[in-house]
Formats: C-alpha cells, sequence, structure tokens
C-alpha cells in the first residue's frame, strides 16, 4: 500500500479527464470566463474555428498544453496557464501557399511554470501560419524555449519572455529556424531578461540566445525591444536580409551574432536542389502572389545564395559585454551593414 499526502496547502488530483473544451469548425462563439485545472491533455482546444474568442480563462495543471487555436479571425485573450506538464498556449492559421493571412491574435495572456513533465520544445506560445499577432504577452520560468514555430508576416510586439532556457544549450528565448519561405516576420517593442543557462550541461557548452535565427533563417525584423542579462541577444546562424534596429543590449556576454555557415558546414542545404530550393518549388515562389510579395526571392540563387547577405545591424545600444562577433572585414565581404552601434552606460 501506498499512501500520497500532498504538500500543506495543497490539493492531490488524479486526473482522468482528457480536456474540457473542445470545438471544431465553430464559427461567431465566445468562450470566457472558465477556471480549468488537471486535464490530461490540452485543456481547451479550438481547430479549424472563425470568429471566436477565448478570453478570461485559468488553466493550471494541464498534462498537455494549455490552449490551441486553429483557424481564422480569432482571439485568445487573457488567459491565464501556469504549471502544465508540456507547452503553454498554441496558435496558428493562414495558408502558406497562397500567403492567406489567418488574421488571428493572442494577447494579454501569462503563460508561466511550465514543462514540468517534458523539458524541452514544448514553448509557452507554439505558432505558425501567417498574417496572426501575438502581443502583451508574458512568459516566465521554463527550462526551454519561450516562443517556438515559424510562418509568414506575423506579428511579436511588447511581449515579455523571462527566465528561459536555463538547463538547455544552443536554444532560443524566441527560436525558430531552417527556412527561406518563413519570412516576414517581426520582433519589435518587447523585453527578453535572464536567457542564459543556469544549469550545468553535458553536452557542448552553454549558449542560449534571447531570439535565435538558426540554421539561414532570412527575412525578419528585429527592432526596439531591450536585452537584459542575456548570454547572447540576437543571433543570425547563417541567414539574410535580417534587421536588427535600434534595440538595447544590458549585460549581455554578446549582443549580436552573425556567422556564414552557408558557406561552410552548411553548403549543401543553401544550393539548388538542396532543402532550402525544395521548400522555395513548394509555394511556387517565382510565380503570384510569392514573386510579388517576396520579390527578393524570385532570382535568389543568382544573388549569392549561400553567403548571410543584405543583413542590417543599426542604431543599437548597448552596456557591458562584447557587442557583436563578426569584423569589418567580413561585413564587407557577406554585403552586409553595421553602423551607428554605440555604447550607452
Amino acid at each position: 500500500m501506498y499512501l500520497f499526502k500532498p504538500p500543506a496547502d495543497e490539493v492531490g488530483c488524479v486526473s482522468v479527464g482528457e480536456s474540457v473544451i473542445t470545438m471544431d469548425t465553430v464559427s461567431h462563439m465566445t468562450v470566457t470566463g472558465f477556471k480549468v485545472g488537471c486535464t490530461r491533455q490540452t485543456a481547451i482546444t479550438a481547430t479549424s474555428v472563425s470568429y471566436v474568442e477565448l478570453a478570461n480563462m485559468s488553466v493550471v495543471h494541464s498534462g498537455d498544453r494549455g490552449v490551441y487555436l486553429s483557424g481564422y479571425n480569432s482571439t485568445v485573450r487573457n488567459i491565464t496557464v501556469e504549471g502544465n506538464g508540456c507547452g503553454g498556449i498554441g496558435m496558428t492559421g493562414g495558408d502558406q501557399l497562397s500567403l492567406t493571412r489567418g488574421n488571428n491574435l493572442l494577447t494579454q495572456c501569462l503563460v508561466t511554470d511550465w514543462s514540468r513533465w517534458k523539458r524541452t520544445y514544448q514553448p509557452g506560445i507554439s505558432w505558425g501560419g501567417v498574417g496572426n499577432n501575438f502581443t502583451n504577452n508574458r512568459l516566465s520560468n521554463a527550462p526551454h524555449a519561450g516562443i517556438l514555430g515559424g510562418g509568414n508576416d506575423c506579428l511579436f510586439e511588447f511581449n515579455s519572455l523571462s527566465d528561459l532556457c536555463y538547463e538547455v544549450t544552443d536554444s532560443g528565448a524566441f527560436y525558430t529556424g531552417r527556412s527561406w519561405i518563413d519570412r516576414g516576420n517581426v520582433i519589435r517593442h518587447s523585453t527578453f531578461t535572464n536567457i542564459a543557462t543556469t544549469e550545468k550541461v553535458y553536452l557542448g557548452s552553454p549558449s542560449v540566445q534571447a531570439i535565435y535565427l538558426d540554421d539561414q533563417m532570412s527575412g525578419y525584423m528585429i527592432y526596439n525591444n531591450t536585452f537584459i542579462n542575456c548570454h547572447a541577444g540576437s543571433f543570425i546562424g547563417g541567414g539574410r536580409r535580417n534587421q536588427v534596429l535600434n534595440n538595447t543590449y544590458y549585460n549581455c556576454s554578446l549582443a549580436v551574432h552573425v556567422d556564414n555557415r552557408g558557406m561552410t558546414w552548411q553548403a549543401d542545404e543553401c544550393k539548388e536542389g538542396g532543402p532550402f530550393d525544395q521548400q522555395l518549388q513548394s509555394v511556387h515562389y517565382q510565380s503570384p502572389p510569392w514573386s510579388v510579395h517576396y520579390p527578393q526571392l524570385v532570382h535568389i540563387f543568382q544573388d549569392h545564395p549561400c553567403v548571410p547577405v543584405y543583413n542590417t545591424v543599426e542604431d543599437n545600444q548597448y552596456c557591458h559585454g562584447e557587442f557583436i562577433d563578426v569584423t569589418a572585414e567580413e561585413t564587407r565581404e557577406w554585403l552586409d551593414t553595421v553602423a551607428n552601434n554605440t555604447i550607452h552606460c
């Protein structure tokens, strides 16, 4: 016989319920005011919906995620998600092939203390699709990524991410990578605080980034953000046409990283016939709407395809720590711009 005694002022819960709210192909509905706890899987799921609002709820201690929504013209607002076994909130919508916007909004949500069971690749916000907005959300205290996904023309603004990636390496509080077609996304007016490994890692050395554009991720705009106590602030891993503008980096070991992995160990990825070419072909990138919306892609294989070209790092401020780890010669060779970045303590 085994006896379980909950800690003082706590309630023990043994759940057999998979979820609480599940809807599919629903439109013009509002769900508000619920308090949900201790489901075995995702507590609230809304798939292929339109004009649906999930608002003013709390979800605690679910086995999987708290909330997942896919569809169009829908909103997830003012939801607190805490203590989940896996991720926090997932939202996607829109169509990449036609570049049809999802027009979904995730706003004023708090996600904290998640990944209690599955420690990695369970972000506080998982995202995808085209033309969705993620604004005024707070994410804190998890061992791996805060925001993770990929898509087109999505906006991330006025978000706060803190105390993340603390027991991993080679990760990011905002992580995305390995695509030339996921582009046009904006990260602005957000704060990244305490993004650094605090636990001992056994593979490699501690290295986490606040914003991690991995493996030639391209076409991002990162501006007017604040980075405080981060191992690295903005990381461009071989990508092109990224803009890092007017950010503030305080007490970051490295503010901005740029490398040329497409010219070295990842060269096969960016050649014609390689994985990035296959991605481009899958969306018919040389025909409308892609050729009109992203004209810089039409002749990409005639424009230094494996070189991290046309990145711009300008008008940033930093204090305590190295600013950028590329030389002036490398910047010229890669056709990048690094200018007007100043120490401000």
